[in-house]
Parts: structure tokens; sequence; C-alpha cells
């Protein structure tokens, strides 16, 4: 009972601390681009005619000799991201469900 307690107070500290830290760069990208009412992208993708695209990063255009291929790279970085973290929470729910199991 009592590692429960620690681990619960645990948690609880880790969360306040996420969110305390999200509230601090919200301000701090604030602070560098600008007001909260200018509504700036930092990443974009526009389609344009033909299958040409228009990446912008920060405001700025980037050109890139294969779009198709960076998009492509980003989105399966992005799945296998995914994966892992669905993996690993999966793996972390059934630790925790085993240490309560009867």
């Amino acid at each position: 009972m009592n590692v429960t307690v620690k681990l619960a107070g645990m948690v609880v500290i880790l969360l306040i601390g996420v969110a305390l830290g999200l509230q601090t760069a919200e301000r701090g990208i604030h602070k560098v681009s600008g007001t909260p009412e200018q509504q700036p992208q930092t990443f974009y993708i526009k389609k344009l005619d033909k299958g040409q695209m228009e990446i912008a990063v920060m405001g700025t255009q980037v050109q890139a000799a294969a779009p198709r291929e960076m998009v492509n790279y980003v989105s399966s970085a992005g799945q296998t991201l995914g994966r892992l973290v669905k993996e690993g929470t999966k793996s972390a729910v059934e630790w925790v469900a085993r240490i309560f199991a009867p």
C-alpha cells in the first residue's frame, strides 16, 4: 500500500509539472512569435495544382528537391513514434494491472 501511495504522489507531481511546463512554454512562444491574437502558424503545407506543394516553417517558405519524399518521411516517422508510444503505454498499463491482480 505504501508503494501505491508513493506512485500516486509521483504521478500527481509529474502531471502538475507537465501542466506548468506547458504553460511556461506557451508564454515563451508568445514572447518569440508575438501575441496570441496574431494566430501565427508554425508549420503548414498547402497543396497547389499539379501535385506541387508549398511548405512553410515559422513563416519562411522551404524549398525541397522532392517534397513528396519529405512529407512521406515525416509521416512514417510520426507513425513509428505513435506505434512506439501506443505499445509502451499498453505495456505500462499491463504491468500496473499485474501489480493489482489478485
